[in-house]
């Protein structure tokens, strides 16, 4: 009972900014930023697959290569690393996301957001998206650097996007995306994915190493 009060309470707590909801909806090029193969479909696979569906320009940036995502010895590094981004293709594929780019990071050292960010403005003017999704580095308890420092990079290249003079090799030709953080607990925009669950779902699936199940 105390848990289910608790989520009564936050439910209650939630204020949902309506012009927020609008933008993500009516977005034609969003980039979605994974510190890991499978992050971005738990925190935003059913958005994905829904824009995907609207006619929506997706790219999704996987920043590591996914190698201590295994829960066994069984294979070699380099096999890890192919499995997990033979996973991810696919489950993109069922979202309708056809734009992946791998960073390739060492997974469990992804580096500092000052160095990161360097890759992730490069890929945000050039992609030129509306919306820029990604974890929240503030979540409570968030405790995986990988996370905290992807999150916080994506947070400070939506933040000097549009200063030329920041990496002034890559041009600004666009506005700055609107940031939308997943899985946060400062929820503030709220978008049904009912007719796409299923895709969520499959997606997810597609991630058979054991540290998964």
């Amino acid at each position: 009972m105390f848990i289910e009060d608790k989520l009564t309470e936050y439910i209650k707590g939630i204020r949902v900014n309506g012009n927020l909801v609008n933008l993500l909806r009516s977005a034609n090029r969003i980039i979605a930023f994974s510190p890991h193969p499978d992050d971005v479909e738990v925190i935003a696979g059913g958005y994905l697959a829904m824009m995907s569906d609207k006619g929506a320009s997706v790219k999704v940036i996987v920043v590591s290569d996914g190698r201590m995502g295994m829960g066994s010895m069984e294979y070699a590094v380099d096999e890890v690393v192919a499995i997990r981004r033979r996973e991810e293709l696919e489950a993109m594929r069922i979202l309708g996301v056809h734009d992946v780019e791998f960073l390739n990071y060492i997974d469990s050292e992804v580096p500092e957001p000052g160095i990161l960010r360097r890759d992730f403005i490069r890929v945000i003017r050039s992609f030129k998206p509306d919306v820029a999704v990604t974890v929240d580095p503030s979540l409570p308890y968030e405790a995986h650097p990988d996370h905290v420092n992807t999150g916080l990079a994506v947070m400070q290249a939506v933040l000097f996007h549009g200063i030329p003079r920041v990496l002034s090799e890559y041009k600004v030709e666009s506005q700055p995306p609107v940031l939308a953080l997943g899985a946060t607990v400062r929820l503030n925009a709220i978008v049904c994915i009912n007719d796409v669950i299923d895709k969520e779902i499959n997606a997810l699936r597609t991630h058979k190493n054991p540290i998964h199940q």
